[in-house]
């Protein structure tokens, strides 16, 4: 809807600031999750994908003359204060809040996080989920295109890299054929961003896939997969959530979708349900794909433990079976004779 409406907007020192006319309950981090039946941390995998499933009560349009969209949330969701700057997620610097892109790649446009050409699609509750839409310059958006998240030299030649990644991009970035690594300072918010779609997306909503982050993410089925999973962990540990972040998950939330990025809140669940990272591959190798990847860890019982051994005994030993057969009786009748032969002591030879 692009500010189409003076209805949404409040003032706040005298400059124009978005707010959705469709706010949310229980989207304070207390109230939350205050539905689940143990402590989010403590919380299977299954439970918190549906309170944040369930919790999803809007869906926005991607674009819309007539209402608000994505746009609009992203006006409200990454502005600063005075609303009149908004921040790039891959050029970790603010613009101009408006105009935004109108199709001639000279401002910034909407970033899917998670690509449209990985699972996401232009379809679905995914594609307009603005826990992974940030603002991006233009031109840094084409850069990065459909790239998995990762360092050079993950799966390509180290002198393949380009750093920046364009020149829009900040100085730390870096892309080569494969890879595409975000300014250190926006790491684990991307990394964040993907967790949570991990989470949210298991293919049963309209119109979207089995969402799979992996070291390997182009064996996942239906073209649904994105990398790198480890390289994302280790960013989510070194760049822990900051109260920016933390601010927009209240927003998107409260405002927005009724939802909440439970790995924003609570950042040990990333441990919990996608394991630990994998060492960096050398060289441009990759990560070994001839087996599952780290496999993250169940909310099964624990294994019971196998019987004890049977105790010894004193009973004596038994003689051991050498031969056995049997003896026809005669022609014209009675019994057939049988004979056994026995070793003692008994051996341990085959038969």
């Amino acid at each position: 809807m692009r500010l189409a409406s003076l209805l949404f907007f409040i003032s706040s020192g005298g400059a124009p600031s978005l707010v959705s006319s469709q706010p949310f309950a229980n989207c304070d981090l207390s109230s939350y999750y205050s539905t689940l039946q143990t402590l989010p941390q403590q919380t299977s995998r299954d439970d918190m994908h549906n309170l944040i499933k369930s919790t999803h009560r809007r869906e926005l349009p991607y674009t819309s003359s007539s209402k608000q969209d994505v746009w609009d949330g992203l006006l409200a969701t990454d502005t600063d204060a005075t609303g009149q700057l908004i921040q790039l997620i891959y050029g970790d610097k603010d613009v101009p809040a408006l105009p935004s892109d109108s199709g001639t790649c000279d401002s910034w446009n909407r970033e899917h996080v998670w690509s449209r050409s990985r699972g996401v699609g232009d379809k679905g509750m995914d594609n307009t989920d603005l826990h992974h839409m940030r603002p991006a310059d233009c031109n840094v958006n084409v850069a990065r295109s459909n790239k998995n998240f990762a360092q050079c030299g993950t799966v390509d030649k180290l002198s393949n890299c380009e750093s920046p990644a364009h020149p829009e991009a900040a100085a730390d970035t870096q892309k080569d054929k494969n890879s595409f690594l975000p300014p250190a300072s926006k790491r684990g918010d991307v990394a964040r961003a993907i967790l949570y779609m991990d989470l949210r997306y298991d293919g049963d909503d309209p119109d979207t896939e089995n969402l799979v982050v992996s070291d390997c993410p182009e064996e996942v089925p239906n073209g649904a997969g994105i990398g790198y999973l480890s390289q994302l962990l280790q960013w989510h540990l070194d760049d822990p959530p900051d109260e920016g972040e933390k601010n927009r998950n209240e927003e998107v939330c409260t405002n927005w979708q009724g939802n909440r990025n439970p790995f924003v809140d609570h950042p040990e669940l990333a441990t919990a349900y996608f394991g630990t990272p994998r060492p960096l591959p050398q060289n441009g190798a990759g990560y070994s794909c001839s087996g599952p990847t780290t496999p993250p860890p169940t909310n099964d019982p624990p294994t019971k433990d196998p019987p004890p051994p049977t105790p010894p005994t004193n009973d004596p030993p038994i003689a051991s079976l050498i031969i056995t057969g049997v003896i026809d009786g005669p022609r014209s009748g009675g019994l057939p004779k049988a004979i056994e032969l026995y070793a003692w002591p008994p051996t341990n030879d085959p038969p």
